[in-house]
């Protein structure tokens, strides 16, 4: 049925609705990482797009350096969602999110993300092109049910996205202790859907899964900053 051919081109228009909302959030209230959201969703607007247009643009050079910024995105913008985190649970009245040693060590941890990921997975990039279910794209993780052709060869790339997973982790803490001290669960919800999502076995079913987790994530990084938007009115 080639739902994934259907599926990105809702989650690009997900992620745009997400970042008018978070740019609104912005501008009216000064909201709590919701700067960063938006700015996420920038990237994650052009992720899904460039997917869900590589089958109509095809296989070649166009394509693959279209991809280059996808990747880019992932390892240099994805970190910084656990800086917008600690500001939920600043704004939220988490005692140790306003302690300023916690904030330097989190800014620490982020660049050690940043480096992590660029080497790993920016840093000597090669990519091959991925077909499955009416997609095609560009990775460095090439699975055999994913080949385009007979004499494609199975790729690894740069292993684990690190950075994602440690942020998810501390998303689910921070979201914790707003469902504990606040009575809002939906951070720690949309943290816990983004790890079953990812994982959902990418060979037998594609992005689609794992990115529809981003979505569920974002709209509650989005939704939290507006629960808390009060905190930072001047």
């Amino acid at each position: 049925m080639l739902l994934s051919a259907y599926a990105f081109p809702v989650y690009t228009l997900a992620h745009i609705a997400i970042f008018v909302w978070c740019v609104s959030l912005v501008r009216r209230y000064h909201a709590p990482g919701a700067g960063i959201v938006a700015m996420i969703a920038a990237g994650l607007i052009y992720d899904n797009l460039i997917v869900s247009l590589g089958a109509s643009i095809g296989a070649g050079p166009m394509l693959q350096m279209l991809s280059w910024p996808r990747f880019a995105m992932h390892a240099l913008l994805t970190p910084f969602m656990m800086i917008a985190v600690l500001q939920f649970a600043a704004a939220a009245g988490v005692g140790w999110a306003k302690d300023r040693r916690w904030r330097i060590a989190l800014w620490v941890l982020v660049v050690a993300m940043i480096i992590q990921g660029s080497v790993a997975h920016l840093i000597g990039l090669e990519t091959v092109p991925a077909c499955f279910d009416g997609i095609l794209r560009y990775t460095a993780n090439l699975h055999p049910s994913h080949f385009c052709s007979l004499d494609a060869q199975a790729t690894g790339g740069g292993g684990a996205p690190i950075p994602a997973i440690v942020g998810n982790i501390l998303t689910l803490i921070v979201g914790f202790s707003l469902w504990r001290l606040a009575g809002w669960p939906w951070l720690i919800l949309g943290a816990l859907a983004m790890f079953v999502a990812a994982a959902v076995p990418m060979s037998g079913f594609g992005m689609a899964p794992s990115n529809a987790g981003e979505v569920v994530l974002q709209m509650a990084n989005a939704a939290t900053a507006w629960r808390f938007r009060k905190a930072l009115i001047p």
